[in-house]
């Protein structure tokens, strides 16, 4: 008896013969009308089991590229009509999927489907897609502001990283399937590090142990040894998440703040960015500013995600990856990228094939081989080696990601709707800025969540 296949050995199997046929079609060898050889016949060209070959022929059926014609065969379908899919998505979804190449996989697939890119906001609004890729982030947004359910419930895949799916669940229903995800990391220059003679950060390092090293990186000539993009929306929450605290309420009111780990976390965030001989004052309007003055050499270390890696993927920049710095206990903050159909797509089908598709083996190996974005589905390998290929400069301790997954949380596990953090940041602003101090920042943020209920923060994914 032959050795049976593994789960990815299988789907692969399945793409292989799926992916030949499809081809074949489109080349003209079987016309509309014209029958695939048979099973058997299948299964000797290929070399693989009855099953592999009925699979794969489902999965033709399926997408409409043939009839199944009962015990008679497989017929080929006849010419559809052509079909254009509206495809919501951010702006950095080009490069952190490297999109133009994904789409024209998938329209060689299915040549009689086109696809239109419109650009979306922060909140995900997508009223005139037939998809949507969003974040978790702009998800949870979706729940609390009612629009859920103006997405299509759709099923899941086993082969997901663990956590990843109930990023997008509400309701017992699951509305986007998760395409890549990534923890916040702390990125370093090996070079500088050499250097100064300094130890490599690792997972033992908290924010003293960060500071202390990053003073000797500095070197007063333009230099500094940490920053990141301090207001952004998936960068100062980590401190919070960080306390392991959860905002707490009593009827209807937010508990207070004083003496409590969530308070501390803050002063830790302040502590860092005010430190003038580890951090920069500089004016950063996004990820991408501190991302440039990192590959310049200006920055020793930074917070990033493995999405932004992607764009040194062809830098000349020696760097690699660490766990971010802790507080009390390791955790960082996790971003998951999925994909959702609208509930009013008048092409629920055509729309349906291309969500298939971005989790497909196919299309996540393509992820993997094209980006430095980790695919949501658990691939058999993550050498560095991998893509060397395509010229990309993927750092040598990719594959920490496994090891941070006890570390990983998210927005949701504040207790808090999300729509609440930018009222948290408006108070924190004044604090930064010593406009006021610790006991006027917990009144305010008090008086500025207080009304949340914690039906809200339910919602929220609690």
């Amino acid at each position: 008896m032959g050795i049976r296949p593994t789960k990815e050995q299988f789907n692969l199997q399945l793409e292989q013969i799926a992916g030949t046929l499809r081809n074949e079609m489109i080349e003209g060898r079987y016309a509309p009308g014209e029958y695939l050889p048979t099973e058997r016949t299948l299964m000797e060209r290929f070399r693989m089991s009855n099953n592999a070959v009925r699979t794969a022929l489902e999965t033709l059926v399926r997408e409409g590229w043939i009839e199944k014609v009962p015990r008679i065969g497989n017929r080929v379908a006849a010419g559809r009509p052509p079909v254009k899919l509206v495809l919501a998505h951010n702006v950095v979804a080009q490069r952190n999927l490297e999109l133009s190449g994904l789409l024209d996989n998938f329209h060689r697939q299915f040549p009689w489907i086109s696809v239109e890119n419109y650009e979306i906001d922060r909140q995900g609004n997508n009223e005139h897609a037939d998809l949507v890729l969003a974040d978790n982030y702009q998800f949870q947004r979706m729940v609390e502001d009612g629009a859920a359910k103006k997405l299509e419930p759709i099923t899941g895949r086993e082969d997901v990283y663990p956590g990843l799916a109930g990023q997008f669940a509400y309701e017992g229903s699951l509305y986007m399937r998760p395409v890549v995800f990534s923890p916040i990391v702390l990125c370093y220059n090996k070079e500088h590090f050499r250097e100064c003679g300094l130890m490599e950060p690792d997972g033992s390092w908290t924010w003293d142990n960060l500071l202390e090293c990053a003073e000797k990186l500095s070197d007063g000539k333009g230099r500094y040894g940490f920053s990141f993009h301090a207001q952004d929306m998936n960068r100062w929450p980590l401190f919070l998440l960080q306390s392991g605290e959860r905002f707490e309420w009593n009827a209807g009111q937010l508990n207070d703040l004083r003496g409590t780990r969530l308070l501390e976390s803050m002063k830790v965030y302040k502590r860092i960015i005010h430190n003038r001989k580890a951090f920069p004052l500089f004016l950063s309007e996004s990820n991408g500013d501190i991302m440039q003055m990192f590959e310049e050499g200006k920055l020793s270390m930074i917070l990033n995600t493995y999405m932004g890696l992607n764009l040194w993927k062809h830098a000349n920049l020696e760097y690699d990856v660490a766990p971010v710095p802790f507080i009390y206990e390791p955790r960082t903050l996790v971003i998951v990228l999925g994909v959702g159909i609208s509930a009013k797509s008048a092409h629920k089908e055509e729309a349906r094939l291309l969500a298939d598709y971005f989790v497909s083996t196919g299309a996540q190996n393509y992820i993997f081989e094209h980006t430095l974005s980790i695919p949501s589905t658990q691939l058999p390998t993550y050498s560095p080696a991998a893509s060397t290929s395509v010229g990309i400069n993927r750092p040598e301790r990719y594959a920490l990601f496994r090891e941070m997954m006890f570390s990983y949380r998210t927005h949701s596990d504040l207790g808090i709707p999300v729509m609440s953090l930018p009222k948290i940041f408006q108070q924190l602003k004044a604090y930064l800025a010593d406009m006021i101090d610790e006991n006027e920042l917990c009144d305010r943020i008090r008086g500025a969540l207080s009304g949340e209920t914690r039906a809200g923060a339910n919602e929220a994914g609690d």
